[in-house]
């Protein structure tokens, strides 16, 4: 009987202690630990929400991973980035998209133009005139 109950209380406390994908993601794009009701974690959360209403992923974990990479590629590259700016970003392109997308050839699309030395928003423009022009939202 000891057994189960330590057993048990060590399920609440490791439950208790873990991060969600969001939280993960805020802390590794910023640097900083925050608290899973801190605006920037609110923020992540409802990005990678949005982003798997738009994007062909199979969970918040994958989409998370991709973004975390895309991120680490432009700054790699000295351009500064946030993982969660990536992820709007994607979402802003694909407001209004009939089907979920292939999201890695659009954030792949994003860090090229953010590496050669667009904006955030010149980047986001861009992505959705080519999305726009194929007739993929309208």
């Amino acid at each position: 009987m000891k057994i189960v109950f330590f057993i048990l209380a060590s399920l609440c406390s490791v439950t208790a202690s873990a991060e969600t994908i969001a939280e993960k993601l805020t802390t590794l794009s910023l640097d900083k630990t925050f608290k899973s009701d801190s605006p920037e974690v609110e923020r992540t959360q409802a990005a990678l929400t949005r982003g798997l209403t738009v994007c062909n992923v199979e969970n918040e974990e994958k989409l998370a991973n991709i973004a975390w990479f895309i991120t680490k590629k432009i700054r790699a590259e000295g351009r500064y980035a946030e993982a969660t700016d990536v992820i709007e970003g994607a979402n802003a392109v694909l407001l209004g998209v009939k089907t979920k997308q292939d999201c890695t050839e659009l954030l792949s699309l994003y860090a090229v133009n953010r590496i050669q030395g667009s904006t955030h928003s010149d980047a986001v423009a861009g992505g959705r005139g080519l999305y726009r022009s194929t007739g993929v939202v309208e």
